[in-house]
């Protein structure tokens, strides 16, 4: 703890802000597919979630562009006062007097959109003020707060959110506010306005502004390594959900039965715990080994663990293979994103984040077709498509390294 208080006091409030928007998020967010399916259907609830997605993607590359050329304070601040707004408008729509589930879908688009918006921005600003040397351990401690808040929101969540869901709601936007505070009164300025771009603020300017991402020849090697890493870390909430509720075999324990919904559970949990509990240890281990190292073996650990989970039916088999795959994100996770910020131009930081945050969504298409064609190729197809991203995740993340260490050298 005593490294933290050693750390910018930027990236120290930005770590709290994204613990309590995390929390929040994670406490209501899960819950409302359940809530829109209740009011609109499973049909129409689909396509709400995917205008959510699609939203969100263009507000993080604007956002991400923006960055760049008002500075990261003013789009968080904006960002972030969409999200606080949001969260009210849903708040009020859920009071004991009055419940409108259209506006309730409107105030948690304006939260997705808020949070989309300024995400490059928050992204960005860490980087401004961290180093190579600290880095890592950003990360690290990042990855253990997120994984805290989600396991302390999905536990508030699961307990409120049908008995009391007003007071959960008024609790998320009172969350929201708090950050939106933090970040008007606390947060400094980390890009300077001499650094800034001179786009403008039109559609033609962010599309020349991401232009010029797709010409860096380095960066794109490496998202095209982020995608695979992506398929990987998303297989518990597509192919291996899918894989357990229809192949696992039913146990006891202490008097429990354990199904195909519940083992995933058990994963999940097992998985959360082991990052809260050994994350900084494992991060002092490892220390020493440079990022692609660590990225090499902590991919192969994961994308080897979950591909074999796709081949097992039964319990211990798979909570062992959960522990393994744990141990392999742990050492890859603060690697990897440490990587990301050195491959980024330093000058164009929040539009190289909104490109980031972009390529996310084709790892999930990509692991949501795996469940597809699984019907055709099978577990061990499904494996082997597994096996095979992870393969392509670690080579091109070592040609981005190459190219890197070359323009050192230069």
């Amino acid at each position: 703890m005593s490294d933290f208080f050693k750390l910018d006091r930027n990236i120290q409030l930005r770590i709290v802000m994204m613990f309590i928007t995390i929390a929040i998020g994670s406490s209501v967010g899960p819950n409302m597919t359940i809530y829109y399916v209740d009011y609109f259907g499973p049909f129409v609830t689909g396509i709400l979630l995917v205008a959510v997605q699609v939203a969100g993607f263009i507000a993080g590359l604007y956002g991400g562009h923006l960055a760049d050329t008002w500075g990261r304070k003013r789009v968080m601040i904006g960002g972030i006062a969409v999200m606080t707004v949001g969260y009210i408008l849903a708040a009020a729509m859920n009071s004991p007097l009055y419940i409108n589930p259209y506006l309730t879908f409107f105030g948690f688009l304006m939260a997705t959109l808020g949070i989309s918006f300024a995400s490059p921005a928050e992204e960005a600003m860490m980087i401004d003020v961290s180093t190579l040397q600290n880095r890592k351990f950003i990360y690290a401690m990042i990855y253990w707060v997120i994984n805290l808040a989600v396991m302390i929101g999905a536990a508030l969540g699961g307990w409120f959110f049908k008995t009391a869901r007003f007071e959960l709601l008024l609790g998320t936007a009172l969350g929201a506010l708090l950050s939106l505070v933090i970040v008007v009164i606390w947060i400094t300025e980390t890009f300077p306005a001499s650094k800034r771009t001179v786009h403008g603020q039109s559609v033609w300017s962010v599309v020349k502004s991401y232009r010029e991402v797709f010409a860096d020849k380095r960066y794109l090697k490496f998202m095209i390594a982020a995608v695979g890493a992506t398929v990987i870390f998303s297989s518990p909430d597509y192919y291996l959900a899918a894989h357990l509720g229809q192949s696992f075999h039913n146990t006891t324990l202490f008097g429990v039965t354990i199904f195909g919904q519940r083992m995933l559970s058990v994963i999940t949990v097992t998985n959360t715990l082991m990052i809260v509990l050994l994350m900084g240890t494992m991060t002092k281990l490892f220390q020493k080994w440079s990022n692609m190292k660590a990225t090499a073996v902590g991919t192969a650990m994961q994308g080897a663990g979950f591909a074999l989970s796709f081949l097992l039916n039964d319990f211990w088999p798979l909570f062992l293979v959960a522990i393994f795959l744990t141990l392999g994100e742990m050492i890859v996770t603060p690697a990897q994103q440490s990587l990301r910020a050195e491959m980024m131009n330093q000058q164009k930081i929040g539009t190289y984040s909104g490109f980031s945050a972009a390529m996310r969504p084709v790892g999930f298409i990509i692991s949501s077709a795996i469940v597809s064609v699984s019907a055709f190729i099978g577990n061990i197809g499904a494996a082997m498509i597994l096996l095979i991203a992870t393969g392509i995740s670690i080579w091109f993340t070592y040609l981005s390294v190459v190219m890197l260490r070359e323009k050192r050298t230069v």
